[in-house]
Protein backbone atom coordinates (compact mmCIF):
# COMPACT_ATOMS: atom_id res chain seq x y z
CA UNK A 1 0.00 0.00 0.00
CA UNK A 2 2.89 2.35 0.75
CA UNK A 3 4.31 2.09 -2.77
CA UNK A 4 0.91 2.59 -4.38
CA UNK A 5 0.07 5.66 -2.28
CA UNK A 6 3.55 7.09 -2.81
CA UNK A 7 3.30 6.67 -6.58
CA UNK A 8 -0.15 8.29 -6.53
CA UNK A 9 1.30 11.26 -4.62
CA UNK A 10 3.95 11.73 -7.32
CA UNK A 11 1.38 11.52 -10.10
CA UNK A 12 -0.78 14.14 -8.35
CA UNK A 13 2.14 16.55 -8.70
CA UNK A 14 2.11 16.06 -12.47
CA UNK A 15 -0.32 18.19 -14.45
CA UNK A 16 -3.98 17.31 -14.14
CA UNK A 17 -5.61 16.51 -17.48
CA UNK A 18 -8.99 18.08 -18.20
CA UNK A 19 -10.41 18.11 -21.69
CA UNK A 20 -13.23 20.67 -21.44
CA UNK A 21 -14.10 23.98 -19.84
CA UNK A 22 -15.09 23.49 -16.23
CA UNK A 23 -14.75 24.93 -12.76
CA UNK A 24 -15.20 23.58 -9.25
CA UNK A 25 -15.21 25.02 -5.74
CA UNK A 26 -15.48 22.61 -2.84
CA UNK A 27 -14.99 22.30 0.91
CA UNK A 28 -14.07 19.02 2.62
CA UNK A 29 -13.91 18.11 6.30
CA UNK A 30 -12.60 15.01 8.09
CA UNK A 31 -13.25 15.00 11.88
CA UNK A 32 -10.49 14.10 14.33
CA UNK A 33 -9.09 10.58 14.34
CA UNK A 34 -6.04 8.95 15.92
CA UNK A 35 -2.68 9.09 14.16
CA UNK A 36 -0.77 5.81 14.45
CA UNK A 37 2.55 4.33 13.37
CA UNK A 38 2.96 1.13 11.33
CA UNK A 39 2.75 -0.92 14.56
CA UNK A 40 -0.58 0.68 15.53
CA UNK A 41 0.79 2.82 18.38
CA UNK A 42 -1.08 6.08 18.88
CA UNK A 43 1.04 9.16 18.11
CA UNK A 44 -1.64 11.82 18.50
CA UNK A 45 -4.78 12.86 16.62
CA UNK A 46 -6.01 15.44 14.16
CA UNK A 47 -8.76 16.62 11.83
CA UNK A 48 -8.54 18.17 8.37
CA UNK A 49 -10.43 21.04 6.72
CA UNK A 50 -9.69 21.60 3.04
CA UNK A 51 -10.80 24.21 0.48
CA UNK A 52 -10.23 23.65 -3.24
CA UNK A 53 -10.86 25.71 -6.35
CA UNK A 54 -10.03 24.68 -9.91
CA UNK A 55 -10.74 26.01 -13.38
CA UNK A 56 -9.89 24.66 -16.84
CA UNK A 57 -10.55 26.56 -20.06
CA UNK A 58 -9.71 25.63 -23.67
CA UNK A 59 -8.43 28.77 -25.41
CA UNK A 60 -7.84 27.17 -28.82
CA UNK A 61 -10.05 24.46 -30.27
CA UNK A 62 -9.93 23.31 -33.90
CA UNK A 63 -10.72 20.16 -35.84
CA UNK A 64 -8.64 18.32 -38.41
CA UNK A 65 -10.00 16.96 -41.70
CA UNK A 66 -11.38 13.89 -39.87
CA UNK A 67 -13.26 16.02 -37.34
CA UNK A 68 -10.89 15.19 -34.45
CA UNK A 69 -10.18 17.99 -31.97
CA UNK A 70 -6.85 19.82 -31.72
CA UNK A 71 -6.91 21.72 -28.45
CA UNK A 72 -4.85 23.97 -26.20
CA UNK A 73 -6.15 24.59 -22.68
CA UNK A 74 -5.01 26.28 -19.50
CA UNK A 75 -5.89 25.19 -15.97
CA UNK A 76 -5.47 26.74 -12.54
CA UNK A 77 -5.89 24.93 -9.24
CA UNK A 78 -5.55 25.99 -5.63
CA UNK A 79 -5.90 24.15 -2.32
CA UNK A 80 -5.75 25.41 1.25
CA UNK A 81 -5.77 22.82 4.04
CA UNK A 82 -5.88 23.32 7.81
CA UNK A 83 -4.53 20.43 9.87
CA UNK A 84 -5.66 20.64 13.49
CA UNK A 85 -3.08 18.36 15.12
CA UNK A 86 -3.23 17.42 18.81
CA UNK A 87 -0.62 15.87 21.12
CA UNK A 88 1.57 14.71 18.23
CA UNK A 89 4.53 12.58 19.32
CA UNK A 90 5.81 12.43 15.74
CA UNK A 91 5.92 16.08 14.71
CA UNK A 92 5.84 15.79 10.91
CA UNK A 93 2.57 17.53 10.06
CA UNK A 94 2.43 21.20 9.05
CA UNK A 95 -0.41 23.25 10.54
CA UNK A 96 -1.38 24.62 7.12
CA UNK A 97 -0.78 23.60 3.51
CA UNK A 98 -1.21 25.94 0.55
CA UNK A 99 -0.80 24.74 -3.02
CA UNK A 100 -1.47 26.49 -6.29
CA UNK A 101 -0.59 25.46 -9.83
CA UNK A 102 -0.88 26.63 -13.43
CA UNK A 103 -0.73 24.18 -16.32
CA UNK A 104 -0.82 24.27 -20.11
CA UNK A 105 -2.21 21.19 -21.89
CA UNK A 106 -2.22 20.24 -25.58
CA UNK A 107 -4.33 17.50 -27.15
CA UNK A 108 -3.50 16.37 -30.70
CA UNK A 109 -4.76 13.38 -32.76
CA UNK A 110 -2.09 11.06 -34.16
CA UNK A 111 -4.38 8.74 -36.13
CA UNK A 112 -8.03 7.71 -36.22
CA UNK A 113 -7.65 5.84 -32.92
CA UNK A 114 -4.62 7.42 -31.24
CA UNK A 115 -4.15 10.88 -29.76
CA UNK A 116 -1.58 12.58 -27.56
CA UNK A 117 -1.96 14.63 -24.38
CA UNK A 118 1.02 16.79 -23.39
CA UNK A 119 1.09 19.02 -20.33
CA UNK A 120 3.55 21.37 -18.66
CA UNK A 121 3.19 23.49 -15.56
CA UNK A 122 4.46 24.65 -12.21
CA UNK A 123 3.06 25.20 -8.75
CA UNK A 124 3.74 26.38 -5.22
CA UNK A 125 3.47 23.76 -2.45
CA UNK A 126 4.14 25.24 0.98
CA UNK A 127 2.83 26.60 4.24
CA UNK A 128 1.31 30.07 3.58
CA UNK A 129 3.98 31.86 5.64
CA UNK A 130 6.96 29.85 4.34
CA UNK A 131 6.88 30.29 0.55
CA UNK A 132 10.34 30.35 -1.03
CA UNK A 133 11.86 29.34 -4.36
CA UNK A 134 12.24 25.86 -2.85
CA UNK A 135 8.43 25.67 -2.75
CA UNK A 136 8.13 25.90 -6.55
CA UNK A 137 7.75 22.51 -8.21
CA UNK A 138 7.76 22.01 -11.99
CA UNK A 139 5.85 19.17 -13.62
CA UNK A 140 4.97 17.82 -17.03
CA UNK A 141 3.90 14.73 -18.86
CA UNK A 142 3.13 13.13 -22.22
CA UNK A 143 0.49 10.42 -22.60
CA UNK A 144 -0.42 8.45 -25.73
CA UNK A 145 -4.09 7.49 -25.61
CA UNK A 146 -5.95 4.83 -27.59
CA UNK A 147 -9.67 5.36 -28.13
CA UNK A 148 -11.06 1.86 -27.71
CA UNK A 149 -14.67 2.97 -27.95
CA UNK A 150 -16.60 6.22 -27.98
CA UNK A 151 -16.77 6.11 -24.17
CA UNK A 152 -13.49 4.32 -23.34
CA UNK A 153 -9.99 5.80 -23.58
CA UNK A 154 -6.83 4.07 -22.31
CA UNK A 155 -3.35 5.56 -22.36
CA UNK A 156 0.21 5.28 -21.14
CA UNK A 157 3.09 7.74 -21.01
CA UNK A 158 5.62 9.39 -18.75
CA UNK A 159 5.59 12.25 -16.24
CA UNK A 160 8.36 14.47 -14.93
CA UNK A 161 8.71 16.31 -11.61
CA UNK A 162 11.50 18.05 -9.70
CA UNK A 163 9.94 17.31 -6.31
CA UNK A 164 13.16 15.62 -5.18
CA UNK A 165 15.60 18.25 -6.44
CA UNK A 166 16.69 16.37 -9.54
CA UNK A 167 14.11 15.76 -12.33
CA UNK A 168 12.50 12.35 -11.90
CA UNK A 169 10.53 10.56 -14.63
CA UNK A 170 7.83 8.03 -13.85
CA UNK A 171 5.27 6.03 -15.82
CA UNK A 172 1.78 7.50 -16.15
CA UNK A 173 -1.48 5.77 -16.93
CA UNK A 174 -4.71 7.21 -18.27
CA UNK A 175 -8.18 5.65 -18.14
CA UNK A 176 -11.52 7.30 -18.80
CA UNK A 177 -14.65 5.16 -19.10
CA UNK A 178 -18.15 6.61 -18.93
CA UNK A 179 -21.70 5.35 -19.35
CA UNK A 180 -24.38 8.05 -19.52
CA UNK A 181 -28.18 8.13 -19.41
CA UNK A 182 -30.51 7.64 -16.46
CA UNK A 183 -27.80 5.44 -14.98
CA UNK A 184 -24.18 6.60 -15.16
CA UNK A 185 -20.83 4.94 -14.51
CA UNK A 186 -17.53 6.81 -14.40
CA UNK A 187 -14.03 5.38 -14.01
CA UNK A 188 -11.35 8.06 -14.21
CA UNK A 189 -7.62 7.75 -13.73
CA UNK A 190 -6.12 11.05 -14.89
CA UNK A 191 -5.74 13.62 -12.11
CA UNK A 192 -6.35 11.17 -9.27
CA UNK A 193 -8.57 8.10 -8.95
CA UNK A 194 -12.36 8.09 -9.10
CA UNK A 195 -14.80 5.19 -9.49
CA UNK A 196 -18.44 6.26 -9.25
CA UNK A 197 -22.00 5.52 -10.36
CA UNK A 198 -25.10 7.71 -10.48
CA UNK A 199 -28.84 7.57 -11.03
CA UNK A 200 -30.98 10.46 -12.26
CA UNK A 201 -34.01 11.23 -10.10
CA UNK A 202 -35.72 13.75 -12.37
CA UNK A 203 -34.61 16.71 -14.44
CA UNK A 204 -32.61 18.37 -11.66
CA UNK A 205 -31.64 15.71 -9.12
CA UNK A 206 -28.91 13.10 -9.39
CA UNK A 207 -27.67 10.71 -6.73
CA UNK A 208 -24.02 9.64 -7.06
CA UNK A 209 -22.22 6.89 -5.18
CA UNK A 210 -18.47 7.43 -5.21
CA UNK A 211 -17.14 3.94 -4.53
CA UNK A 212 -13.52 5.12 -4.41
CA UNK A 213 -11.82 8.49 -4.68
CA UNK A 214 -8.13 9.11 -4.03
CA UNK A 215 -6.22 12.39 -3.91
CA UNK A 216 -3.83 14.13 -1.53
CA UNK A 217 -2.00 17.21 -0.32
CA UNK A 218 1.71 18.00 -0.32
CA UNK A 219 4.02 20.71 0.92
CA UNK A 220 7.71 21.59 0.82
CA UNK A 221 8.85 22.04 4.44
CA UNK A 222 12.10 23.05 6.10
CA UNK A 223 13.33 20.70 8.82
CA UNK A 224 16.51 21.84 10.58
CA UNK A 225 17.69 23.59 7.43
CA UNK A 226 16.91 20.67 5.12
CA UNK A 227 14.29 20.86 2.36
CA UNK A 228 11.78 18.01 2.67
CA UNK A 229 8.44 16.97 1.18
CA UNK A 230 5.37 16.35 3.35
CA UNK A 231 2.86 14.10 1.56
CA UNK A 232 -0.56 12.89 2.61
CA UNK A 233 -2.69 10.57 0.44
CA UNK A 234 -6.41 10.13 1.15
CA UNK A 235 -8.92 7.49 0.05
CA UNK A 236 -12.67 7.77 0.63
CA UNK A 237 -16.16 6.59 -0.34
CA UNK A 238 -19.31 8.69 -0.07
CA UNK A 239 -22.88 9.31 -1.17
CA UNK A 240 -23.33 12.53 -3.14
CA UNK A 241 -26.71 14.09 -4.03
CA UNK A 242 -26.49 16.75 -6.78
CA UNK A 243 -28.95 19.52 -7.68
CA UNK A 244 -28.75 21.00 -11.16
CA UNK A 245 -28.80 24.82 -11.22
CA UNK A 246 -27.93 25.33 -14.88
CA UNK A 247 -27.44 23.41 -18.10
CA UNK A 248 -23.99 22.19 -16.99
CA UNK A 249 -23.76 23.40 -13.37
CA UNK A 250 -24.79 21.83 -10.08
CA UNK A 251 -24.58 22.07 -6.31
CA UNK A 252 -23.61 18.94 -4.38
CA UNK A 253 -23.16 17.52 -0.89
CA UNK A 254 -21.13 14.49 0.14
CA UNK A 255 -21.21 12.27 3.22
CA UNK A 256 -19.37 9.02 3.77
CA UNK A 257 -16.10 7.72 5.16
CA UNK A 258 -12.42 8.51 4.72
CA UNK A 259 -10.60 5.19 4.94
CA UNK A 260 -6.99 6.25 4.44
CA UNK A 261 -5.04 9.40 5.35
CA UNK A 262 -1.31 8.87 5.41
CA UNK A 263 1.41 11.25 6.53
CA UNK A 264 5.07 11.12 5.58
CA UNK A 265 8.19 13.30 5.39
CA UNK A 266 10.79 12.60 2.71
CA UNK A 267 14.16 14.17 1.98
CA UNK A 268 14.25 16.04 -1.33
CA UNK A 269 17.05 13.94 -2.74
CA UNK A 270 17.28 11.06 -5.19
CA UNK A 271 18.22 8.79 -2.27
CA UNK A 272 15.14 9.95 -0.35
CA UNK A 273 12.96 9.12 -3.34
CA UNK A 274 14.47 5.63 -3.74
CA UNK A 275 14.32 4.86 -0.01
CA UNK A 276 10.64 5.82 0.23
CA UNK A 277 9.63 4.15 -3.02
CA UNK A 278 11.14 0.79 -2.15
CA UNK A 279 10.83 0.73 1.63
CA UNK A 280 8.89 -2.18 3.15
CA UNK A 281 7.62 -0.01 6.02
CA UNK A 282 4.15 1.55 5.93
CA UNK A 283 3.60 5.26 6.40
CA UNK A 284 2.10 6.46 9.69
CA UNK A 285 -1.64 6.88 9.18
CA UNK A 286 -4.83 8.35 10.60
CA UNK A 287 -7.64 6.01 11.58
CA UNK A 288 -10.76 6.01 9.36
CA UNK A 289 -13.23 8.79 10.04
CA UNK A 290 -16.40 10.39 8.66
CA UNK A 291 -16.12 12.49 5.51
CA UNK A 292 -18.17 15.58 4.61
CA UNK A 293 -18.02 17.76 1.49
CA UNK A 294 -20.00 20.49 -0.26
CA UNK A 295 -19.39 22.40 -3.44
CA UNK A 296 -20.43 23.68 -6.83
CA UNK A 297 -19.37 22.41 -10.28
CA UNK A 298 -19.74 24.51 -13.40
CA UNK A 299 -19.38 23.52 -17.04
CA UNK A 300 -19.37 25.86 -20.05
Amino acid sequence: MRRFSYLLFLLLLVAAIDGFAQGVIKTEYMPASSFRDEAGNKLGSGDLLKFTGAYTLPFSLKQNASGQPIMWSASARGTYAILNNRHMVLDIHPDEVLSGSLNLTHVRPLSKKWYMIASLGAGIYSAPDAITWQSVLVNGGVIFVYKCRKNLDIGVGAGLTNSFGVPIAMPMFFLNWQLSGNYEVNVNLSSGVEVSGAVRLGDRFKLRLVAMEMDGISSVVDVEGKSMIYASVMMRSYLCPEYKIGKKSCLYLGIGGNWLRSGDLTKRTLKGFVDNMFSDKDDPYFNPTVYFSAGVKCGF
